[in-house]
């Protein structure tokens, strides 16, 4: 998402408290040791989560994005008593920006080192897909130069297997299936970067208009065929994560209704596959709402928005004819709670906010066959 009146650091400065505070340890008393041959024993770190570390039913799913690696990150404290059994991480992980591969490197690093973080994803597994900042370019897709580069310090940093398919394939999309059958959730992280065409610009809104080319694509064909075999697998609950929002339609910035053609695809794919069980969550655009739209067939969309882990903006000045609620005060995360009964599962689609209070709440109930 582009910031709208502000360079990103003015932006963050306004925000935040960018001052640093170091916490340097004082060696008090220094210890002569006089037996010859001691060792002193090296501490252990701590081996971040997995997906490999999920067992048993997820019945608590946490999700964000827009995290600027620069200023305070509180929120990862708030996530962690929510006890979710696993984080999504949707975009706008770090704000590199940058063709610099050693400056995003070291971003990713300033993440990394955050305390709150560092002790969250030792306890609880973050999964992960980009959007544009930490992809490497504002509003980028396709034409960015150093998209594998980029590529490998993102999967690196979030502990990619060496020998995943993720590694082997363009882009970063992938899918998870958890849980036994009866319980059974798919995760689909999308990735809306790699083989994105360009956006329309239109100078006279300072934004963008839908682009009604057949060549314009915000998937890709390689990823659009991927996605219809992963939809035809069976699961009980999706949850396909887009960086950018799906339902909602109205405002000029990046969305799926850019790319009239693909949000049309997506939806009838799903209404042909008679999919009544996908939920979508959704970044990029510094506040959280709710959305729901109905597909051809009369199937409910629902998109929840999360973004804004360590920033806010006015939500308000964004129409969505499709919103149900919405909330842009304070930093927040998307936390969507299932609880698995014999013939449904019931959700509860949530924002909470950094100080731990439910800002948006809403219900919604699958049949499981």
């Amino acid at each position: 998402m582009s910031f709208h009146l502000e360079s990103p650091l003015l932006y963050c400065a306004r925000i935040f408290d960018m001052r640093r505070r170091n916490f340097l340890g004082l060696v008090i008393g220094a210890v002569a040791f006089a037996l010859s041959g001691f060792k002193t024993a090296k501490a252990k770190t701590a081996k971040a989560k997995t997906a490999a570390d999920l067992k048993g039913p997820i019945t608590k799913i946490a999700f964000g994005s827009c995290c600027i690696q620069d200023g305070p990150q509180p929120i990862w404290d708030v996530i962690a008593k929510s006890a979710p059994d696993v984080f999504l991480f949707i975009g706008d992980n770090i704000y590199a920006d940058t063709e610099d591969m050693t400056l995003m490197a070291n971003k990713y690093k300033m993440l990394g080192k955050k305390p709150g973080f560092a002790r969250f994803r030792n306890a609880t597994p973050v999964l992960a897909t980009w959007d544009d900042h930490d992809y490497g370019i504002n509003d980028g897709g396709l034409e960015y130069p150093k998209k594998e580069e980029s590529k490998k310090l993102m999967l690196d940093f979030f502990g990619e297997p060496a020998k995943s398919e993720r590694r082997q394939r363009p882009g970063i999309y992938t899918s998870y299936y958890l849980g036994p059958k009866g319980k059974k959730l798919q995760i689909i992280l999308l990735d809306l970067r790699w083989f994105r065409t360009a956006l329309n610009y239109d100078k006279a809104i300072d934004g963008y208009k839908p682009d009604p080319s057949p060549k314009a694509t915000i998937l890709g064909e390689k990823q659009w065929e991927w996605l219809a075999a992963e939809l035809k697998k069976p699961a009980d609950l999706r949850l396909i994560a887009s960086s950018t929002q799906f339902v909602s339609p109205d405002h000029k910035w990046e969305k799926w209704a850019n790319f009239p053609i693909d949000k049309k695809r997506m939806i009838d794919l799903l209404d042909e596959n008679k999919i009544t069980n996908a939920i979508f969550i959704s970044g990029d655009m510094h506040y959280a709402e709710l959305s729901a739209e109905t597909s051809p067939k009369g199937f409910k969309i629902y998109d929840l928005t999360a973004s804004g882990m360590n920033l806010v903006e006015n939500g308000s000045q964004y129409p969505n004819r499709y919103r149900i609620s919405l909330y842009d005060k304070t930093p927040h995360f998307g936390l969507i709670e299932i609880d698995w009964q014999k013939s449904s599962a019931n959700l509860a689609l949530k924002v909470i906010s950094d100080k731990g209070k439910t800002v948006i709440s809403d219900k919604v109930s699958y049949p499981i066959a």
